[in-house]
């Protein structure tokens, strides 16, 4: 190739898009993409080996299956890929597999994700609720300090659900009944303290035992909790052994001694309607998935496609 042609092929590089600038980095590593990502996975079984099963680690090789080693365990006698039991478990297309974390890293919806991968609309579907499986269940297991807590709404929605429970409506729509009604609308608990540490849920109610089982052994003991005129954070603060500083929002007290408000909280909640409106709307069944990819995405100080992929080697307990 002469200097003039390399050239040329420098100066066009700056006009691929990303998905090619991707493909370009592989092939000049000289790996598929496929073989990076099955080598990515089977290097936590060299790291960490473990048993999906009864999570022994005394394992050894036990033939392959395609391209994947195959392993069986010397505790319990099963065998076993290093995908098993995993959110990655039975999934096809493993070189699309970090393109698609990409994706999600950059929020696209289902169809904007399927175009840059160059997969199926109902793939797209199942990989992101597959890959939202693990950061769904990393929440904060404790919380200390100025801890906010607060809950929001989103309406209720049978999106995507070919037998509905109840009649169609139009999206936007005014609520059926006033209120907090169950029909209309979905309640989710966000408890954050200063640090950014955030645990979040979707309860059925706001009432004291609901929310109670949500604090449980979350928050350390002596804490203070920052929370609106609801009656139930009372009980809340009460059993969890906390200082309760309880704001009275309707007659105008937002924040007491300067320092205890729920702004913090409030804020959070802001910024996640806002990521979520790119979706136009989202099942109700499905809504802990997108707590937990928004939850990533806060509180990693720098998301990647990478930290994304090592969350899903994680094993899933049943």
């Amino acid at each position: 190739m002469n200097t003039a042609t390399f050239n040329t092929m420098l100066a066009a590089l700056e006009h691929l898009t990303d998905q090619q600038i991707r493909c370009v980095e592989r092939v000049l590593k000289g790996e598929s993409p496929e073989k990076q990502v099955i080598h990515a996975i089977q290097q936590r079984m060299v790291e960490k080996p473990e048993c999906p099963y009864c999570h022994g680690d005394q394992i050894k090789r036990h033939g392959k299956m395609g391209s994947m080693q195959r392993y069986r365990c010397k505790s319990c006698s099963k065998t076993f890929n290093a995908t098993t039991k995993t959110p990655m478990s039975g999934l096809h297309h493993k070189g699309k597999w970090f393109d698609y974390f990409a994706c999600m890293i950059e929020g696209k919806t289902l169809r904007e994700s399927a175009k840059a991968c160059g997969i199926d609309l109902k793939t797209s579907w199942r990989w992101r609720h597959r890959f939202l499986e693990a950061p769904a269940l990393l929440k904060a297991l404790s919380l200390q300090g100025i801890v906010e807590a607060d809950e929001t709404l989103f309406p209720y929605s049978e999106k995507g659900n070919k037998n509905l429970n109840r009649a169609a409506k139009k999206r936007g729509s005014k609520a059926k009944k006033p209120g907090r009604s169950k029909e209309d609308w979905v309640p989710v608990l966000t408890i954050r303290d200063r640090s950014g540490q955030t645990c979040d849920a979707v309860i059925s109610s706001v009432g004291a035992a609901q929310l109670n089982a949500e604090f449980k052994d979350k928050i350390e003991p002596d804490s203070v909790l920052c929370s609106d005129g609801l009656r139930s954070y009372v009980r809340v603060a009460s059993e969890n052994k906390l200082i309760h500083k309880q704001l009275n929002i309707s007659a105008g007290v937002r924040i007491i001694d300067t320092v205890f408000h729920i702004q913090n909280v409030n804020a959070y909640h802001s910024r996640l309607k806002t990521w979520m409106r790119r979706f136009h709307g989202v099942a109700s069944k499905y809504l802990e998935h997108y707590l937990g990819w928004f939850r990533f995405l806060e509180t990693n100080k720098n998301p990647n496609k990478n930290n994304l992929f090592a969350i899903q080697q994680q094993i899933l307990t049943t």
